[in-house]
């Protein structure tokens, strides 16, 4: 493992999910909800059926947040561990970034992680 080509990579999907988070926050979905509410009874049925999807987006943007924020804490661990020498403890980091995906946990990397 070349740590140098992980972290270009890790910088490259931090700057992509940092775009993504100021281009999709949800200030700018409850703007377009505001926005479309405007006709009152006429539009009412429109506007619900467009905030639950926004509310559904919402959600799964969180879990691709997760998903995104796991895979940099566990690789970037990972990657550590295996260089030097602690094959264990990887598959551990690996083991944990699968659940953090999952839970939107990262207290494990918080007690356990590579500082610096």
């Amino acid at each position: 493992i070349q740590p140098g080509e992980v972290q270009k990579i890790l910088t490259d999907v931090q700057t992509k999910s940092e775009t993504l988070g100021k281009a999709l926050t949800e200030e700018k979905f409850t703007a377009i909800g505001t926005g479309i509410s405007w006709g009152g009874g006429l539009t009412a049925e429109v506007s619900k059926a467009v905030g639950q999807v926004m509310t559904d987006q919402n959600k799964n943007l969180t879990v691709i947040q997760n998903h995104i924020g796991a895979g940099m804490n566990g690789v970037s661990n990972a990657t550590i561990a295996y260089n030097n020498g602690q094959y264990d403890m990887a598959t551990t980091f690996q083991t944990e970034m699968t659940k953090a995906a999952e839970s939107g946990d990262f207290q494990y990397f918080v007690d356990h992680g590579y500082q610096g």
